[in-house]
This record gives structure tokens, sequence and C-alpha cells, in this order.
């Protein structure tokens, strides 16, 4: 990979890290997956967040979208458990939509949850919210043109860079591997590398 900042995103699939572990192997960041749809909270999320801060990495939640629910629901749980967390926009990374389910609903449907709930984030957080998304998925939902938020594409392959979704023309992050090895994680993990979009007014120095 090019970028020489690498980084992991977890769920409570990883089960028990040892996060200083994690952080001498050189990963720098972390997304940590907070909660799905609007009632399931990730039993790992306030434990991953607590430790990855406390071993100095760069931590962002994330959101796994479902977008046939409540999208004020949704954003009200997630809310909910970043402040628990502590999480703050000016020091910690920006919060993730994981996109990867339409659960039955319409394109159109699918636009306007996504849309809502970036928004309603957006206002609460006071922080651009990422998307992530394979080119695989965003073509199966319609491809629709969300290019104002930064992009954590998902796409797994030996080239050099990825794929995108149409209408982004660079990307925030990219998930390159779901069968990473690291230390301190037992099995595998997912593996990312930060890309060159601007992910927050801030610019990169200010975040590593």
């Amino acid at each position: 990979m090019s970028s020489t900042v690498n980084g992991i995103d977890v769920s409570h699939y990883q089960g028990t890290i040892n996060w200083a572990q994690v952080a001498a192997d050189g990963i720098g960041f972390t997304f940590i997956k907070a909660t799905q749809g609007t009632t399931y909270v990730d039993p790992m999320f306030q434990t991953n967040w607590q430790g990855a801060k406390a071993a100095g990495l760069k931590c962002g939640p994330y959101l796994f979208f479902e977008p046939n629910e409540s999208f004020l629901d949704q954003a009200d749980l997630f809310i909910r458990q970043l402040k628990i967390a502590g999480y703050d926009s000016k020091t910690d990374l920006p919060p993730a939509i994981d996109c990867e389910e339409t659960n039955g609903v319409t394109n159109t449907e699918f636009s306007y949850a996504l849309s809502q709930l970036l928004h309603v984030l957006q206002i609460y957080l006071r922080v651009k919210p990422l998307i992530y998304a394979s080119p695989g998925f965003w073509s199966s939902a319609g491809n629709p043109d969300f290019s104002d938020y930064p992009l954590w594409v998902a796409e797994y392959t030996s080239a050099p860079a990825p794929t995108l979704p149409p209408d982004w023309t660079s990307y925030a992050f990219w998930q390159y591997s779901q069968s990473g090895t690291v230390p301190g994680i037992s099995g595998a993990v997912d593996l990312d590398v930060m890309g060159t979009a601007p992910i927050t007014p801030r610019t990169r120095p200010d975040w590593f």
C-alpha cells in the first residue's frame, strides 16, 4: 500500500484485543463498530474505544446502516453511545456509516434515508461523516451521488489503488483486506490505509 498510515477496523467479532500490541505493530488508527440499526449496540464498543485510545491510536466510530429502519432512531442510538465513549469531533476521526445492505428498500428510499441520517449526524456531531461502501454494493444501490461526503472504500485487490464508485475521485480510507493478521488480535482483521481525500476542514497533519 502506498500510504504510510496503516489502520484496522474492528467489532466484537475480534474478541478481546490487546491494543498495546496493536499499536506496537505500527497501527495508527482504528474504526470501531458502535451500533447497528435502531437497537443493536456492539458489546465491545466501549471497551475497544477506551483501549484503543489508551494505546494512542486515532479512533473513529462506525454505524452499520439499516436503510429499512428509522434513520432518526439509528442516529439517536449512535450518538448516545458516542457520548458515553467521550467522542470528540475535534480530536477523533469522523464517524462512518457502513453501507452494505439495502434490505429490500428501493434505491430512492435508500438514498433518502442515508441523506437524512448523514444530515442529522453532521448537525449533532459537528463533523461530516464518512461513507463506507464497496463499488459493487454502491452499484446495487443505484450509484447515488454522495460525493460531498468523504469515502471509505472497501475493495480487496492487489492493485496499487482501489476502484471508486462513480462521482468520487478520491478516498479518505481504503479497506484493502478482510483477512489481515495483527499482533494483539486473535484471528483475521480488516486492514485499512489512509488516503488523500480531506476528511474534515482540518488538514491531515492535525490528525497524525
